[in-house]
């Protein structure tokens, strides 16, 4: 499974053909959209980044050392080890509404409103 943005400079025949080759099915989701519909986003990478986050204090905390070549893969075995389990993954494509498609979990998540001002008066550029 590709999740992709459907913007059309990304399709192609060379593209499904591949994808056809390789056993590989491509997931169009509308354009603009598909940082609303991210499922390993919430479930894989931000637990990911919380453990590695974690996992550094402790060794602070403990050795007093920081991250070297010596010790980075280790740390990332450990953090990788609590983070990427089959059931978050899976929980992630629920979550989202791709996988088994559920149309109302996606149409809340893709009508939520900004948190982004689309536009700022003079007055608030200056603040």
């Amino acid at each position: 499974l590709l999740l992709f943005d459907g913007h059309n400079s990304q399709v192609n025949s060379w593209f499904l053909d591949y994808c056809v080759e390789n056993r590989i099915v491509p997931y169009c989701l509308p354009p603009h959209i598909i940082h609303c519909l991210q499922p390993l986003d919430v479930l894989i990478f931000g637990p990911y980044k919380y453990q590695y986050q974690r996992e550094l204090t402790q060794r602070f905390e403990r050795h007093k050392y920081g991250v070297s070549k010596d010790n980075f893969y280790e740390i990332l075995i450990a953090t990788r080890r609590t983070s990427f389990m089959l059931s978050n993954i899976v929980s992630g494509f629920r979550n989202t509404g791709l996988i088994p498609v559920n149309r109302d979990i996606i149409l809340s998540k893709i009508s939520a409103p900004s948190t982004i001002p689309s536009s700022l008066s003079p007055s608030e550029n200056l603040q």
